[in-house]
């Protein structure tokens, strides 16, 4: 395709879009809001994975062993579960270590701390770090079968619920963006519509004239991807902005809530924003036009 010929595509597009203004202002409009709740869906969806991700890692199982049994008992225990397959670190610490960790955890507490000194009733254990997530109940279960275990305690629970949530939020943001494109298709063809029924004699000349089906299409298919592109750059500016004020929030407000990074997320909802602006409002002028052409 020549310069010329481009230079005439993006003339009609441009031509096209400020001579129905208010039908493409409604167009950007609809898909802004489109995006904008797929843009949401994705800042949560990344946060929601980023925490799963932190406790996944972070996950340990504790286990405390029952009062009364010999250091010689306890490194045996030790070990034999340093050496089984799904343990990747394994630390040891006694009761008086625990009471120490407490202590400086919450300095505020010196009540507890003057019972805890005087008669301390924490237990000596092991902080048991697996592999993967998947492998704790494993090694709970059989933690928790020998004789000189008191009990195993672990967060496995926090971390299957964070993978439902997010789960949920995945399915259920792909229902309702399934929803929105399609009313935001439908208001797009109607713009590429009007517009093609304005220029419906000069589309006569040229077809006349020898133009091909395609000459004529694509200023109306540029017109819906550049309605799909400005609302995907508009939603994202709205969603940035939004997100950056949110981290400063959540900073100060929820300084132990791990936020997702703002380059980190801003590049996946760019990315699914330009994406889906380009693919609806694309789609929608083809079908428009494809339509009209078959007149």
């Amino acid at each position: 395709m020549s310069l010329n010929a481009i230079g005439h595509l993006l003339r009609e597009t441009g031509r096209s879009l400020t001579k129905n203004a208010w039908m493409a202002l409604a167009s950007v409009s609809t898909v802004t809001i489109a995006l904008f709740v797929l843009a949401v869906f994705v800042v949560v969806s990344a946060n929601v994975n980023h925490v799963t991700q932190l406790l996944e890692n972070q996950v340990e199982m504790r286990v405390f062993i029952k009062p009364h049994v010999s250091r010689q008992q306890e490194m045996a225990l030790y070990r034999e579960a340093k050496a089984w397959p799904q343990v990747r670190r394994i630390d040891y610490f006694t009761k008086q270590q625990a009471a120490d960790n407490l202590k400086s955890e919450f300095p505020d507490q010196q009540d507890l701390f003057q019972v805890i000194q005087k008669s301390n009733p924490l237990f000596d254990g092991f902080d048991i770090y697996t592999k993967t997530p998947r492998q704790i109940p494993v090694v709970a279960s059989r933690m928790s079968k020998d004789p000189i275990v008191h009990n195993v305690v672990y967060q496995g629970t926090v971390v299957r619920r964070l993978t439902r949530l997010g789960n949920i939020l995945k399915w259920s943001g792909w229902v309702v963006e399934a929803l929105l494109a399609i009313a935001t298709m439908l208001i797009i063809v109607n713009t590429i519509r009007l517009a093609v029924f304005a220029r419906r004699r000069e589309i006569q000349v040229m077809r006349l004239v020898g133009a091909t089906d395609w000459f004529i299409r694509w200023p109306f298919i540029l017109e819906g991807l550049t309605i799909g592109l400005i609302g995907a750059v508009v939603s994202d500016m709205v969603i940035g902005s939004g997100y950056r004020w949110v981290i400063k929030r959540a900073a100060t407000s929820l300084p132990f809530w791990p936020m997702a990074g703002w380059h980190q997320v801003m590049a996946q909802t760019t990315l699914f924003t330009v994406a889906g602006g380009l693919i609806v409002g694309g789609l929608a002028s083809l079908i428009a036009v494809r339509r009209f052409l078959k007149i």
